[in-house]
């Protein structure tokens, strides 16, 4: 009864239900959003567009996961490619996609000013001057004015809600509509469940119950991922951990493929098949936007502020803007290939090699085409060191499970690796690495535990 009170406070918009904090007034527009509503406005600011081959949506974290979930799960007939990383290599792999072929670039980001976006934008820009490009971003941001005085097709979503929150938004809508996604039957399903959310949570959620016995700081949520169900996982894990991850405590979403790596640990909230969400996609993600904020509740933090992010992008900026000479031997031990890693001696780095983690990090700074490579590598460290070990790629993760790196509970223990990318682009590549570098400076500014690697090319 305890957990079907507080839900119904949460629909009412209630904001008694979480913690005193005045910021989160300005984030709960999500409860009741009418996409229908937002999706009238798509299509009439959209329905002459068609004459393109591929849409690249240029954004981060809350701008851009939504998109890549719907547009991987649910079938397109335009190609998407949603670039979240500022890696040359995965730049090039783009644009050698692209040449030659009609596309629209979407610039997408709340606050407009958001690094990673606003270089590839610049840059695209450059490249491809008589593209179509439209913006989606606060209303007044700078992007916003930028946009509008370019003559762009501008979306300013509803600003009381936050990135990670905004799957119904024009943030998630427009990059799905444009690859031509049927928007009706997710819109159908939102609509479902907000009509019945106790009996959907009820007879296929019974686990969200089992918040009423939170008695601790810090937590572990299992996701077992099969294939493409995988980006599921990473917009849960930003969901869950940039929201839980502050005030010195968290819970850590796993994302880990069964057949090749098992857990047997304490404090698990849940363990869950990603494969399970994907026919009625929509609702579910609905039902984690509730579970999470309830979570916090319960954890006594505030489910929509992310207070320990902007601190790696402050030094970032202070790297870029620097005329000091930056030497990677300074930060970094070398190594000359991918597969010198499965080699490394990490007791060397950590000196006493009994230290007890609560989780073991990769952050790995490299093109996707790794995603196997480091798989492997993350079930060798997990064999070693007997712990969790979860990973993400740079810069990426710095825009979702980064907030509970930094801001909250425990002991984690963490390994950057940078593959020095094979393509040169002018100045990308340096901010590609200052913006790893950055992250590591900041990480060991908290005193928090890092190895950090350098592969050459």
């Amino acid at each position: 009864m305890r957990i079907i009170n507080d839900l119904q406070r949460i629909i009412k918009k209630d904001i008694s239900v979480w913690i005193k904090d005045s910021e989160i007034e300005n984030r709960i527009d999500w409860i009741d959003l009418d996409s229908f509503k937002v999706f009238e406005n798509i299509q009439r600011v959209l329905e002459s567009m068609d004459d393109y081959d591929n849409v690249i949506l240029l954004g981060m974290g809350g701008s851009s996961l939504a998109p890549l979930v719907f547009c991987t799960i649910y079938q397109t007939q335009k190609r998407i490619f949603v670039l979240d990383t500022i890696n040359p290599d995965q730049i090039t792999y783009v644009e050698n996609q692209i040449q030659g072929k009609r596309n629209v670039f979407i610039v997408s980001s709340k606050s407009g000013t958001t690094l990673e976006t606003k270089v590839l934008q610049e840059y695209f820009e450059k490249k491809y001057p008589n593209s179509c490009f439209i913006a989606i971003t606060d209303q007044g941001t700078v992007l916003d004015s930028q946009a509008r005085q370019k003559g762009w097709i501008v979306f300013n979503p509803n600003p009381n809600i936050g990135g990670r929150y905004s799957a119904f938004t024009e943030f998630g809508l427009v990059p799905a509509y444009l690859a031509k996604v049927d928007i009706e039957p997710i819109l159908y399903q939102l609509k479902d469940i907000k009509q019945n959310l106790l009996d959907f949570i009820d007879a296929k959620f019974p686990e969200f119950y089992a918040l009423q016995d939170i008695d601790r700081d810090f937590y572990y949520i299992l996701f077992e991922y099969d294939d493409v169900d995988y980006v599921i996982g990473l917009w849960l894990e930003q969901l869950i951990a940039e929201s839980t991850g502050k005030n010195s405590k968290g819970v850590l979403p796993v994302i880990f493929n069964p057949s090749s790596y098992s857990m047997n640990i304490a404090n698990v909230l849940g363990k869950f098949k990603l494969s399970l969400f994907k026919s009625e996609l929509a609702k579910w993600m609905y039902v984690w936007f509730m579970y999470t904020s309830l979570l916090c509740s319960y954890l006594k933090v505030n489910p929509f502020n992310q207070p320990d992010v902007q601190l790696s992008k402050d030094i970032t900026n202070k790297l870029i803007n620097s005329e000091d000479d930056i030497r990677i031997d300074d930060f970094y031990v070398v190594v000359d290939s991918i597969d010198d890693l499965y080699n490394v001696d990490l007791g060397a780095y950590l000196g006493d090699s009994t230290k007890s983690y609560d989780y073991v990090a990769l952050q790995v700074f490299s093109s996707y085409d790794y995603f196997d490579s480091f798989e492997r590598l993350r079930y060798i460290i997990a064999d070693r060191l007997k712990n969790v070990v979860v990973w993400g790629f740079g810069p990426r993760y710095l825009h979702s499970i980064g907030q509970l790196y930094k801001g909250g509970y425990g002991k984690p223990l963490f390994i950057q690796i940078i593959v020095e990318p094979k393509q040169k682009i002018e100045n990308i590549n340096r901010y590609f690495i200052l913006q790893a570098m950055g992250d590591l400076i900041t990480t060991r500014n908290l005193g928090k535990q890092m190895v950090s690697i350098y592969v050459k090319a």
